[in-house]
């Protein structure tokens, strides 16, 4: 109930008659099925008053002596009307019931017995037979009444005093009190205003489950809170579950009408349905169906149909009468993202900083980063802030709340007009500011895509040890490149395009989860804010022992993190269970060097085991030339770089183009522009330059006396063709870009600026000790 604390009631609470018989009366709402069988058990208030004359006779029923009963009981009071209800019943009824008057006086807690009440209750008790049986009954005096009624009160007071002694406070406290109830109180029907009165002669067990006080949320007999108000709920964000296909939680009509999901903060539900509804079976379907969608049901309720169209009239009038702040920030975020998908962005970079008036919104298209918009600081401040505490995926975010000033992370499911998009959020505080980063990655789980190395720009020789890994028994798969440089995407493959995969049971230890992997049980590893690095490496290592205690047949790790890691990837590869993962480094040579060094200390001898190391690469993405208005390469390059590429290389020059600025209808990004003002232009796509490598024994044998150098010479001098053919056993994969170049599909200066100069690479002779020059 911590949602709803604001309605517990701050009453403390008081000592005296009146507490004991709120006392009392939880034995009256007892609600099993023993206490429903016997009769109620009143207390025993002291000596038994003389028996009054006229009801001697029936002094051996009713309350036992010495109960409260029996002094009302006995009490002779007379002040009644006698009254037939429309089944024919007779009762009585007193001066307040004829008045009308429910007790709801300010200070007086609805449902306490008053004064009034009580003698009411005496009326039960001594009603003589002639009324029970519903004969005529002469009306007493007007005298006769108030002598019963005093009598009444007197047998009150003397309990009070009994009970208080000569404490001033207390008697001050009790005795006005019972007077203001005696005023308030109207009969003895103990229902808030509103419910309709039980009629005498219905189960006792009825009657007893009425509550002394009902605020506008209760405890129903089966421990579920019951929502008597749409008002008494507490402040959500949105209605969860509606007859649309893009819902959130898709229902039906009729169910529209018992069922209502409010989402009160992010995957926080509250779930308020009828009774009835309740116990069908679709009550419970809606509940795994928000589950699916991670969406964890908080508190379950009952409430009236009344109650729920409530609810929903309550959303439909806040969205009505305004747009909230927060929605119209998320809408902007939103705008932006569709944007960026429009454009075939990877990645939106948000940057904020103190001494420039506005942030900037960049898009990284096709490998480069343009300018989409300058926004003011506030605005984007908000927006950001709204979308991470309302969209992010439960248990994926760092942090409940955006905080510019620590590094988060998170992952935001978005579902746009054209895609459904998973956004990887990464933000960091920088000098004066800070950056949020967002990848945008596919998020359709149902009709998931998975982009197969073939389209990735790998070649033939390349795909040919792709094909047979998916083969394997055992072993590991270890690619390194920058970030952005499409690992996540080949593993993703490479676990797609295991043999029989629906005859095995594969798992996958993503941090966190990027990409749809229906085929298998993706385990997803948030990066908590005030978590350390280490708190977080153990964490992943922990979860990386239970699976291989689940029966694994494959298993993907993310990224091996620390030496720790890098010990379970070994002992599961020497095993039997075929591992992907990728690892910083800059070289197939790097990884060795990476696996062998100070950080992650794998022993030399399990590192070069041919049972370990299936394959190992390295890639990266470059940008596309587009084939509409590229450059010839004569009329862009110096006549240098041409000679050394045709020399050096032994390249074709001919078919070489470069990039046109200024681009064309066809690859001109209307609205991106550089810092320079210049318009995105001259690229179409990406394509990938990869060097992949199966170790041999001789290779190995190199590595495991770190002779480095003498490993690649191993490696390079498998290559058999030229740098113009597009066999790539043994080339690097400064070799597989510069045949990507003499083919007119990347600019070669991108080769020579953004990987290694010319000038600088070392060549290596082939099998045939031959060189290009």
């Amino acid at each position: 109930m911590s949602l709803f604390g604001n309605m517990e009631s701050s009453e403390k609470p008081r000592s005296g008659m009146m507490a004991r018989l709120r006392a009392w009366r939880g034995g009256f709402v007892e609600e099993s099925e023993a206490a429903a069988s016997l009769d109620p058990v009143e207390p025993v208030l002291g000596a038994t008053r003389p028996v009054h004359a006229a009801h001697a006779a029936r002094k051996g029923t009713g309350a036992p002596a010495g109960s409260l009963g029996a002094y009302l009981r006995d009490a002779d009071v007379t002040d009644v009307d006698a009254f037939e209800t429309a089944d024919g019943w007779s009762g009585t009824k007193t001066p307040n019931d004829v008045a009308g008057d429910d007790g709801a006086d300010a200070g007086v807690h609805p449902g306490v017995p008053s004064a009034a009440s009580l003698d009411d209750e005496a009326l039960s008790f001594a009603m003589p037979e002639s009324m029970a049986s519903g004969s005529p009954v002469e009306a007493p005096s007007a005298e006769a009444r108030a002598e019963a009624r005093d009598e009444v009160r007197e047998v009150v007071r003397d309990e009070v005093r009994e009970q208080v002694g000569d404490d001033p406070r207390a008697a001050a406290d009790s005795a006005p009190r019972s007077e203001k109830l005696d005023e308030g109180n109207s009969g003895d029907h103990d229902e808030p205003r509103g419910h309709n009165l039980q009629t005498p002669d219905e189960d006792k067990g009825e009657a007893q489950q009425r509550a002394l006080a009902v605020s506008d949320i209760e405890y129903t007999p089966v421990g579920m809170p019951r929502l008597n108000s749409a008002q008494a709920l507490a402040d959500f964000k949105r209605v969860l579950c509606d007859t649309t296909p893009d819902a959130t939680l898709r229902i039906t009509p009729e169910a529209r009408r018992e069922f209502v999901a409010v989402d009160m903060q992010a995957g926080m539900a509250v779930v308020i349905a009828t009774r009835e509804f309740h116990e069908t079976a679709l009550y419970a379907t809606y509940l795994q169906d928000l589950e699916r969608v991670h969406i964890t049901v908080r508190e379950e309720m009952v409430a009236t149909a009344d109650v729920i169209d409530g609810v929903y009239e309550r959303a439909r009038i806040r969205l009505s009468k305004h747009v909230p702040e927060g929605s119209r920030a998320i809408a902007l975020f939103l705008d932006v993202i569709d944007a960026a998908n429009t454009y075939g962005a990877s990645d939106v970079h948000w940057e904020s900083r103190d001494y420039l008036s506005d942030a900037e919104v960049r898009f990284r298209v096709d490998g480069d980063l343009y300018t989409y918009e300058r926004m003011p600081k506030a605005t984007i401040l908000r927006a950001l802030s709204a979308v991470y505490q309302d969209l992010v995926q439960s248990n994926t975010n760092s942090g409940n709340a955006f905080q510019p000033s620590a590094a988060q992370s998170a992952m935001i499911p978005i579902a746009l007009a054209t895609a459904t998009l998973n956004l990887r959020w990464q933000s960091a505080p920088q000098m004066g500011g800070f950056d949020v980063a967002l990848r945008m990655l596919d998020g359709n789980f149902r009709n998931y895509s998975v982009r197969m190395p073939e389209k990735m720009g790998i070649e033939a020789s390349q795909l040919a040890i792709v094909e047979a890994l998916g083969h394997v028994s055992g072993g590991a798969v270890l690619l390194s490149g920058e970030t952005g440089s499409a690992k996540t995407t080949l593993l993703r493959a490479l676990s797609f395009m295991v043999e029989d995969r629906e005859l095995k049971k594969q798992y996958a230890v993503s941090m966190p989860s990027e990409y749809p992997l229906p085929w298998l049980s993706d385990q997803s590893v948030p990066r908590g804010l005030d978590e350390t690095e280490e708190e977080f490496r153990r964490k992943v290592a922990t979860i990386i022992r239970t699976l291989m205690r689940m029966d694994p047949d494959d298993l993907t790790i993310a990224e091996i993190l620390d030496s720790t890691i890098a010990g379970l990837v070994v002992e599961l590869a020497l095993t039997g269970h075929p591992v992907r993962s990728t690892i910083h480094a800059d070289s197939i040579i790097g990884v060795f060097m990476r696996l062998m060094g100070d950080r992650l200390r794998l022993a030399a001898d399990e590192v070069a085991s041919d049972k370990f190391i299936n394959a190992v690469g390295n890639q990266k993405l470059i940008p596309l030339l587009c084939p509409h208005c590229r450059k010839p390469a004569a009329d862009v390059m110096s006549a240098d770089a041409l000679e050394t590429l045709r020399v050096k290389f032994g390249l074709d020059t001919s078919k070489m183009a470069c990039r046109n600025d200024d681009g064309c209808e066809h690859c001109r990004k209307k609205g991106l522009l550089t810092r320079d003002g210049k318009v995105a232009a001259g690229t179409k796509g990406q394509t990938l330059a990869m060097e992949l490598y199966r170790p041999t024994p001789e290779f190995l044998d190199r590595i495991v006396v770190r002779d480095w150098r003498g490993a690649e010479r191993v490696w390079r001098k498998e290559r058999t063709a030229d740098f113009g053919s597009a066999d790539m056993t043994g080339k690097t994969i400064y070799e597989h870009a510069l045949y990507k170049a003499s083919q007119g599909l990347i600019d070669p200066r991108f080769i020579d600026r953004g990987m290694k100069p010319f000038s600088v690479y070392s060549v290596m002779p082939d099998r045939d000790g031959r060189t290009p020059s």
